[in-house]
Protein backbone atom coordinates (compact mmCIF):
# COMPACT_ATOMS: atom_id res chain seq x y z
CA UNK A 1 0.00 0.00 0.00
CA UNK A 2 1.57 3.59 -0.89
CA UNK A 3 0.39 7.21 0.11
CA UNK A 4 0.75 10.78 0.00
CA UNK A 5 2.75 12.57 2.97
CA UNK A 6 3.23 16.22 3.04
CA UNK A 7 6.15 17.59 4.28
CA UNK A 8 5.95 19.88 7.49
CA UNK A 9 8.87 21.63 7.19
CA UNK A 10 8.19 22.87 2.82
CA UNK A 11 4.73 21.67 2.29
CA UNK A 12 5.55 19.57 -0.19
CA UNK A 13 3.63 15.97 -1.34
CA UNK A 14 5.76 13.09 -1.64
CA UNK A 15 4.81 9.69 -2.08
CA UNK A 16 6.02 6.80 -0.16
CA UNK A 17 5.52 2.85 0.55
CA UNK A 18 3.22 3.12 3.83
CA UNK A 19 5.09 0.01 5.59
CA UNK A 20 8.39 2.40 6.15
CA UNK A 21 9.18 3.90 9.05
CA UNK A 22 10.39 6.87 7.94
CA UNK A 23 11.61 8.71 4.55
CA UNK A 24 13.31 11.89 3.85
CA UNK A 25 11.70 15.13 2.07
CA UNK A 26 13.77 17.10 -0.79
CA UNK A 27 14.34 19.80 1.61
CA UNK A 28 16.05 17.39 3.88
CA UNK A 29 13.78 16.60 6.99
CA UNK A 30 13.13 13.25 7.77
CA UNK A 31 9.68 12.33 7.70
CA UNK A 32 8.15 10.11 10.24
CA UNK A 33 5.42 8.00 7.99
CA UNK A 34 3.74 6.35 11.13
CA UNK A 35 2.00 9.20 13.03
CA UNK A 36 1.54 11.59 9.62
CA UNK A 37 -1.35 12.10 8.15
CA UNK A 38 -1.61 10.02 5.13
CA UNK A 39 -3.50 12.65 2.27
CA UNK A 40 -3.98 10.31 -0.59
CA UNK A 41 -3.79 6.14 -0.37
CA UNK A 42 -2.86 4.22 -3.66
CA UNK A 43 -2.60 0.35 -4.47
CA UNK A 44 0.57 0.23 -6.82
CA UNK A 45 3.08 2.62 -7.28
CA UNK A 46 1.93 3.48 -10.42
CA UNK A 47 -1.57 4.96 -9.39
CA UNK A 48 0.83 6.99 -6.97
CA UNK A 49 2.06 9.75 -9.36
CA UNK A 50 -1.02 11.87 -10.55
CA UNK A 51 -2.18 11.53 -6.35
CA UNK A 52 0.82 13.36 -5.67
CA UNK A 53 0.43 15.82 -8.25
CA UNK A 54 -3.31 15.78 -7.06
CA UNK A 55 -2.11 16.77 -3.69
CA UNK A 56 0.58 19.18 -4.79
CA UNK A 57 -1.95 21.19 -6.46
CA UNK A 58 -4.43 21.08 -3.43
CA UNK A 59 -1.71 22.20 -1.51
CA UNK A 60 -0.97 25.01 -3.80
CA UNK A 61 -5.03 26.00 -4.05
CA UNK A 62 -4.87 25.10 -7.93
CA UNK A 63 -6.73 21.88 -7.98
CA UNK A 64 -9.28 22.73 -10.57
CA UNK A 65 -6.26 23.75 -13.03
CA UNK A 66 -4.49 20.70 -12.02
CA UNK A 67 -7.86 18.65 -13.43
CA UNK A 68 -8.43 21.01 -16.22
CA UNK A 69 -4.83 20.11 -17.47
CA UNK A 70 -4.71 16.17 -16.91
CA UNK A 71 -7.75 16.03 -18.33
CA UNK A 72 -7.59 14.69 -22.01
CA UNK A 73 -7.57 17.20 -24.48
CA UNK A 74 -10.16 16.08 -27.32
CA UNK A 75 -9.45 18.28 -30.37
CA UNK A 76 -12.53 19.62 -32.02
CA UNK A 77 -12.39 19.11 -35.78
CA UNK A 78 -14.22 21.76 -37.78
CA UNK A 79 -17.08 19.67 -39.19
CA UNK A 80 -17.88 21.63 -42.52
CA UNK A 81 -15.66 19.80 -45.13
CA UNK A 82 -15.25 23.05 -46.67
CA UNK A 83 -14.15 24.83 -43.95
CA UNK A 84 -11.03 22.22 -43.41
CA UNK A 85 -10.64 22.10 -47.03
CA UNK A 86 -10.30 25.97 -47.01
CA UNK A 87 -8.17 25.86 -44.14
CA UNK A 88 -5.54 23.34 -46.02
CA UNK A 89 -5.56 24.83 -49.07
CA UNK A 90 -4.94 28.28 -48.01
CA UNK A 91 -1.62 27.46 -46.75
CA UNK A 92 -0.07 26.97 -50.14
CA UNK A 93 2.31 29.46 -51.69
CA UNK A 94 0.66 30.42 -54.78
CA UNK A 95 -2.77 30.57 -57.20
CA UNK A 96 -2.04 27.50 -58.62
CA UNK A 97 -0.88 25.77 -55.72
CA UNK A 98 -3.99 26.71 -53.71
CA UNK A 99 -5.99 25.59 -56.70
CA UNK A 100 -4.62 22.37 -56.86
CA UNK A 101 -4.42 21.78 -53.60
CA UNK A 102 -8.13 22.14 -52.46
CA UNK A 103 -9.22 20.05 -55.71
CA UNK A 104 -6.72 17.62 -53.95
CA UNK A 105 -8.17 18.04 -50.65
CA UNK A 106 -11.81 17.88 -51.69
CA UNK A 107 -10.87 14.49 -53.18
CA UNK A 108 -9.66 13.23 -50.12
CA UNK A 109 -12.40 14.47 -48.31
CA UNK A 110 -15.75 13.71 -50.72
CA UNK A 111 -14.20 11.09 -53.30
CA UNK A 112 -15.92 13.29 -55.99
CA UNK A 113 -17.21 16.68 -55.33
CA UNK A 114 -19.52 18.89 -57.30
CA UNK A 115 -19.55 22.26 -59.05
CA UNK A 116 -21.28 23.83 -56.12
CA UNK A 117 -18.36 21.94 -53.45
CA UNK A 118 -15.95 23.89 -55.89
CA UNK A 119 -17.68 26.80 -55.65
CA UNK A 120 -18.04 27.25 -51.99
CA UNK A 121 -14.03 26.09 -51.28
CA UNK A 122 -12.65 28.81 -54.00
CA UNK A 123 -15.23 31.53 -52.45
CA UNK A 124 -13.22 30.88 -49.09
CA UNK A 125 -10.38 31.13 -50.98
CA UNK A 126 -10.80 34.44 -52.30
CA UNK A 127 -10.34 33.18 -56.14
CA UNK A 128 -12.89 34.39 -58.62
CA UNK A 129 -13.89 32.42 -61.19
CA UNK A 130 -13.87 28.94 -59.51
CA UNK A 131 -15.10 27.49 -63.18
CA UNK A 132 -12.25 28.46 -65.13
CA UNK A 133 -9.96 27.15 -62.61
CA UNK A 134 -11.49 23.74 -62.79
CA UNK A 135 -11.48 23.71 -66.19
CA UNK A 136 -7.58 24.75 -66.32
CA UNK A 137 -7.00 21.83 -63.92
CA UNK A 138 -9.04 19.49 -66.73
CA UNK A 139 -7.02 20.52 -69.39
CA UNK A 140 -4.12 19.76 -67.62
CA UNK A 141 -5.30 16.33 -66.85
CA UNK A 142 -5.15 16.92 -63.01
CA UNK A 143 -8.85 16.56 -62.32
CA UNK A 144 -10.98 14.39 -63.71
CA UNK A 145 -14.79 14.32 -64.63
CA UNK A 146 -16.31 10.47 -63.67
CA UNK A 147 -19.75 11.30 -64.31
CA UNK A 148 -21.21 14.54 -65.21
CA UNK A 149 -20.94 17.26 -62.85
CA UNK A 150 -18.85 15.61 -60.81
CA UNK A 151 -15.04 15.71 -60.36
CA UNK A 152 -12.24 13.68 -58.44
CA UNK A 153 -8.37 14.96 -58.74
CA UNK A 154 -6.33 12.03 -60.28
CA UNK A 155 -3.52 12.39 -57.61
CA UNK A 156 -3.91 12.61 -53.66
CA UNK A 157 -0.45 14.18 -53.14
CA UNK A 158 -0.34 17.49 -53.58
CA UNK A 159 3.36 17.48 -54.92
CA UNK A 160 2.60 14.88 -57.81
Amino acid sequence: MYGVVVCPRCKRAKGVDLKQKTTTCLCGFEIRVVPARVRARANTARELAPLVGQVSAEIAGGLKAYREAAAPVRRIRPRDVHVRVIGIASKARDRANRVRVAAVELTRELEVFSMEDWDRVLTGLGIPHPEEALAALVRANLVLEPTSGFYRAVSLSPEA
